[in-house]
């Protein structure tokens, strides 16, 4: 991080005001919007809570947000925020804990799951246009003792310079043209045209009639190889491939959106970007199991 960011953040968030405003204008930029009764108040006052001036029922500005219940102040918050967005290889539990000073490992642990998810509900929607997808394994040569990590690749083919397109994993079940059927699914806007080298995965399913099919050529799947490759070495690099494959989904979605967010030339969108998840309505799904702590079954 830069001295010229690290002003950025004293002065944003300065306090738990500062926090709160900069955070109520982002949740409700055109005005405070009651989500009980649905009356729009623009007039209202950036407040941690919020007391509706029609059906009287309160708010918190962190409510059905990944920040809700949390014994955290929101300047701790943005500041971890900022670590997570400004160390280009991530950062780990372990350096969470240290600095923040915190007692527990699980508790910066938890803490960081949650900034993940916020990650992952950022770069959550499906990409589209001409898409390139690929399986493979996150394990080169697993042993009889490891679970091995299929994953799907889908990669936004952008031919414009220096933009590299958009990228997003999904962790598989099974190599099956179901799994393979549900990951394109969860991953691929309909109507884009696919680019695949595995012609079957679309007359074996109802691919056909979801999206147009191309023959992948042999160099469009090297980068799709290569990207297995960056990951792989991500997980190595930061986790030491330490990863409980429960997670394995999370930690995923944090290389797509360190990789989607690697060209932006202003640093301090990809923070505001990482808010927007934080600040989004939350799910079950992105949690990668129960919350609890990492157990031992991992890919290594």
């Amino acid at each position: 991080m830069t001295v010229a960011h690290e002003q950025k953040i004293n002065t944003l968030f300065s306090n738990e005001q500062a926090c709160v405003s900069y955070l109520f204008k982002k949740r409700w930029p055109w005005g405070f919007r009651c989500p009980f009764c649905g009356t729009e108040q623009k007039e209202m006052a950036p407040a941690y809570t919020v007391v509706c001036r029609y059906c009287r029922k309160q708010t918190s500005i962190t409510a059905h947000t990944l920040m809700h219940g949390t014994k955290k102040s929101l300047v701790a918050w943005m500041q971890i925020s900022w670590q997570f967005c400004f160390r280009d290889k991530g950062i780990s539990a372990r350096e969470v804990q240290r600095f923040m000073q915190l007692a527990s490992y699980q508790t910066a642990w938890r803490w960081l799951q949650k900034i993940r998810q916020g990650a992952a509900l950022a770069e959550s929607g499906p990409i589209s246009g001409d898409v390139l997808f690929d399986c493979g394994s996150l394990i080169e040569s697993p042993s009889p003792q490891q679970t091995d990590a299929h994953i799907g690749v889908a990669l936004e083919l952008n031919h414009h310079i220096g933009n590299p397109g958009k990228v997003r994993f999904a962790q598989l079940t099974s190599l099956s043209p179901d799994a393979i059927t549900t990951a394109i699914n969860s991953l691929v806007l309909k109507n884009s045209t696919l680019l695949l080298e595995n012609k079957e995965w679309v007359s074996n399913n109802n691919l056909g009639e979801q999206y147009l099919y191309k023959k992948a050529s042999r160099e469009q799947l090297m980068q799709i190889q290569l990207l297995i490759q960056q990951a792989r070495d991500w997980l190595n690099a930061v986790y030491r491939g330490a990863i409980d494959t429960t997670y394995l989904q999370t930690y995923l979605s944090e290389f797509s959106f360190r990789h989607n967010t690697a060209s932006w030339t202003d640093r301090l969108s990809v923070f505001d970007h990482l808010l927007t998840g934080l600040i989004s309505s939350t799910g079950d799904s992105l949690s990668g199991g129960t919350g609890k702590s990492p157990s031992t079954r991992s890919m290594s």
